[in-house]
């Protein structure tokens, strides 16, 4: 998971050029960040959030990702890692850090679908393979009126099928959050992220009823993911953000 965030923010970055600000402290040092926007895009009834920075001379990028509800940004919104779709990645001169949730409840939209199946009746039907008019004499002499006569209700007979269409989804559907966590059905657990956690607070401003600028703040326990300790859990801490929000 964590590769895929890191090339996502790499890629992504250099085109976030906005007038906001990220700051944070981390490792027990502070940094502050210039020129952060927001990039928010809705997609299949949810909002996909981005919230990234590049700062050269700063020598820091970081990036936030979060999926909420469509309606959600109508009022502050509170997200935790624990319960959400929310993770960040922060690069700077001690190394990268990521963060992400540990479980992860499998979506099942796409392994919906629909089936085509035979099932046999209790009726029957003549068989139309059945070639009756070899076991009699009559039909191998070219006798067509007494072949038919002789075959009439002696032709094989077979069940016959009926066709239904069953739609099918997976086990956990219908399942609540803490049924699918006591049984494991439809769970992901990324072992990277045990014992993490990530909480932000967003605050939009709204025009017109359209979110222009996000406020907020963000704290946790990332991973650290390069030097001589890798995977150390680490204190990110007395996180804030003001970023103008592009609507894609």
């Amino acid at each position: 998971m964590f590769s895929r965030v890191a090339t996502f923010l790499l890629l992504v970055l250099p085109a976030f050029a906005g007038e906001g600000a990220i700051s944070y402290q981390i490792g027990g040092k502070n940094f502050t960040l210039t020129g952060a926007q927001a990039a928010l895009v809705k997609r299949n009834g949810k909002l996909q959030l981005v919230i990234g920075v590049k700062d050269q001379a700063a020598r820091g990028q970081m990036a936030i990702t979060a999926e909420i509800a469509a309606s959600s940004l109508e009022t502050p919104v509170d997200l935790n890692s624990d319960f959400s779709a929310v993770s960040a990645v922060i690069v700077n001169a001690q190394g990268i850090y990521s963060v992400a949730p540990h479980v992860t409840l499998a979506r099942d939209e796409f392994m919906r679908y629909t089936k085509k199946e035979e099932l046999e009746s209790n009726e029957t039907e003549e068989d139309p393979d059945d070639r009756s008019y070899e076991r009699f004499k009559e039909c191998n002499s070219g006798m067509s009126d007494v072949c038919a006569r002789a075959m009439h209700g002696h032709r094989r007979r077979r069940k016959k099928v009926r066709v239904r269409y069953v739609k099918h989804a997976p086990t956990w559907v219908g399942k609540t959050r803490q049924e699918r966590l006591d049984t494991g059905d439809g769970v992901m657990r990324e072992e990277k992220y045990r014992d993490t956690s990530f909480m932000v607070r967003l605050n939009p401003v709204l025009v017109n009823g359209k979110v222009v600028r996000i406020d907020g703040t963000f704290a946790g326990v990332v991973v650290y993911n390069e030097g001589m300790k890798p995977g150390t859990r680490v204190a990110l801490q007395n996180g804030q953000f003001s970023v103008r929000v592009e609507n894609k």
